[in-house]
């Protein structure tokens, strides 16, 4: 399928249009659409009625014809009373940057938590446009989920609507009952005293590489997951419990987030970002090569603070340091590290970060342990980091690091316990 992709440019973009028109290339490549030719206007706004200006309506007919494309996409979400002048007007397929999206996550998807999520942004997405996109959805992979048999006096736009109601309405009660299984996982970890750490970024920003890294330098047989470099590789969350130091923690990776992210995701999606809401840690991975690293960033922390989770602490890595081209590249006022997942920059001083900023999941203590308890002794090292260790007349000596969860077990022997 060729396309040519059309852009508005206003004094509001955080991105410049060449970027926000590649990076509309690289969404549309994503889903096998290939772009013939791109057009830019610069506008205060963009147009109510065509989102581009007359002028440049009949510039994109006469592209249209010369390079033989058979579908428009236009860089903002247009309302349906913008879709339908400007497909009325130009004979072509014409689709938005937020359908763009939604296509790509559906075809991404791979559990069954991700395809409900996504299946009901599409819908409340489509709603608005059902009696426009009816007929869209076969000519790029998908089905409206339209109806046969109307009754008296209905129309099938009619029809639609009412039947992707009611799907909205059975999605959002199944992803409820999930939202309640989820939060009870998450209840479980804290009551477990098992800290959360969350890996947010723009998408191919290098996330899923940085736990793998991770993984593989705590424990080069762990469960790596999956990573490509392309837009949106996955759209799951994986959790791995790393142990580092004898300290555990829940180490999360989760979606990448891109600018113009349609909002129905933002709340569909409640499932895979209620990860990073309840997360003890967050570390942002960001491309230092990128030219846009602000934007990027700016982009990611809008929708930290859309999810209340901007006072969660946080590291930045400073990922693809091998390939920066601003060595003296700094984040200034905010934690932060030079990273690379491809020559393993600075993975022990990201552990020794995290390990240190997750709350309290051990307590420091004085122990005296008797030679009779054997078995005490043995839990203790299995289990402590080991400031001090003594071997005295009545049992063992031990200036230890214990998890909190273990403490009520050695209590028992806690010399301040013990005078107190």
């Amino acid at each position: 399928m060729n396309a040519i992709l059309v852009a508005v440019s206003t004094n509001k973009d955080i991105y410049d249009i060449e970027y926000s028109l590649a990076e509309l290339k690289s969404l549309a490549e994503a889903i096998q659409i290939h772009t013939v030719f791109q057009f830019a206007q610069k506008l205060e706004a963009p147009n109510s009625k065509t989102y581009v200006g007359k002028g440049k309506l009949s510039e994109i007919i006469m592209a249209i014809q010369g390079y033989e494309a058979d579908l428009v996409i236009f860089n903002d979400e247009l309302t349906p009373s913008q879709l339908r002048n400007v497909s009325d007007i130009l004979k072509v397929e014409c689709i938005d940057r937020s359908y763009l999206i939604l296509k790509i996550f559906e075809q991404r998807a791979q559990t069954k938590e991700a395809s409900l999520e996504i299946k009901l942004a599409k819908n409340l997405y489509l709603l608005p446009r059902v009696s426009f996109l009816r007929e869209k959805e076969s000519r790029i992979g998908g089905t409206s989920g339209s109806l046969s048999n109307k009754g008296a006096g209905e129309t099938q736009s009619e029809l639609d609507r009412r039947h992707i109601m009611a799907e909205i309405t059975r999605l959002k009660n199944e992803l409820e009952k999930r939202k309640t299984m989820k939060e009870q996982q998450i209840e479980k970890r804290k009551r477990n005293d098992i800290p959360i750490v969350a890996l947010v970024g723009y998408t191919n920003a290098g996330k899923s590489s940085t736990m793998n890294t991770i993984l593989d330098y705590v424990n080069k047989e762990s469960k790596q997951v999956f990573e490509k470099d392309q837009l949106f590789a996955t759209l799951s969350t994986y959790n791995r419990k790393i142990t580092y130091e004898k300290k555990d923690f829940i180490l999360v990776d989760t979606i990448g987030f891109v600018s113009k992210l349609p909002h129905q995701l933002v709340n569909s999606f409640y499932q895979t970002l209620t990860e990073i809401k309840n997360a003890d840690y967050i570390l942002h991975v960001v491309d230092s090569s990128s030219p846009y690293l602000k934007q990027q960033m700016h982009v990611v922390g809008q929708v930290l603070a859309s999810l209340n989770a901007k006072e969660i602490p946080c590291l930045f890595l400073l990922n693809k340091w091998d390939k920066t081209i601003d060595p003296s590249l700094q984040i200034l006022g905010y934690p932060s590290l030079t990273f690379s997942n491809k020559t393993e920059l600075h993975v022990k001083e990201v552990l020794d970060r995290i390990v240190s900023n997750i709350g309290p999941s051990t307590i420091r203590a004085k122990l005296l342990i008797p030679y009779r308890e054997g078995k005490y002794t043995n839990l203790l090292e299995e289990n402590a980091y080991i400031y001090q260790k003594d071997y005295q007349a009545y049992g063992t000596y031990y200036d230890v690091e214990i998890p909190m969860k273990l403490y009520a077990q050695f209590q028992p022997f806690d010399l301040d316990h013990m005078v107190n």
